[in-house]
């Protein structure tokens, strides 16, 4: 049933869906290079009809009252989010306590709460800071699985996570991952319930959320000396 969701692009009707992603990166990032601020990422998503952005750079919460304004002006709900190391694997947490410190995957259970969701990203790429194995392991501390934009007609890791999502019934959450505006767009999501607070866009996400994305990527692609996710298509 998820797999014919992503495939068919339809929406049923009802209210307008949020236009999401929940994976971005930006200069403020202490561990990857990123060309572009904060704010201009915003001012992208904005110019192309995002309405909920968190943005998850590693270890760092990059969320302010200016920043949350500054997005709020231009019709976009910023969650706080970042994108956490446990056992040297990738976490996203949207809306953590503030302060509160991730050294184990148990200390994820804090997170079991309304207003807050734990997701996995990418977690069957072939990329030493996948989740794999632990993801299962875990299970029950993850709220959501990412579908993420890397991917071509060949090549799809994401495969394993729909079979994941579709066998707990966890929700897919797509995500761009984006370390260069062009990927912005490439896949993100479509939450059916207008909740623009952000305790209630977590907590509808946990049911509500599906993955949307563009055609696989078949173009030439450069991948940066040890990343795995950041590229330019030419």
């Amino acid at each position: 049933m998820m797999k014919g969701l992503i495939n068919n692009h339809k929406i049923k009707r009802g209210p307008k869906p949020l236009k999401a992603d929940l994976h971005l990166h930006t200069a403020e990032d202490p561990h990857d290079r990123v060309a572009y601020t904060a704010k201009e990422l915003i001012s992208k998503a904005a110019e192309e009809g995002f309405e909920v952005l968190s943005i998850t750079n590693h270890q760092r919460l990059t969320f302010n009252k200016n920043l949350s304004s500054y997005a709020r002006k231009r019709g976009i709900l910023l969650i706080p989010g970042m994108e956490v190391s446990i056992r040297k694997r990738h976490v996203l947490l949207l809306n953590p306590p503030p302060g509160k410190a991730f050294s184990d995957f148990s200390s994820l259970s804090a997170l079991r709460r309304p207003d807050s969701l734990v997701i996995a990203p990418h977690p069957y790429f072939p990329n030493p800071r996948s989740l794999n194995g632990f993801l299962l392991k875990h299970l029950k501390l993850f709220d959501a699985i990412e579908y993420c934009h890397f991917y071509s007609p060949r090549v799809n890791f994401n495969q394993k996570a729909i079979a994941v999502s579709e066998s707990h019934g966890l929700p897919l959450v797509g995500n761009s991952d984006t370390h260069f505006l062009s990927q912005l767009g490439t896949t993100y999501s479509l939450n059916i319930r207008q909740e623009r607070s952000r305790g209630n866009f977590c907590s509808h996400s946990r049911k509500s959320c599906r993955s949307d994305h563009s055609p696989p990527i078949a173009n030439q692609i450069r991948i940066h000396p040890g990343t795995f996710f950041q590229y330019e298509v030419s």
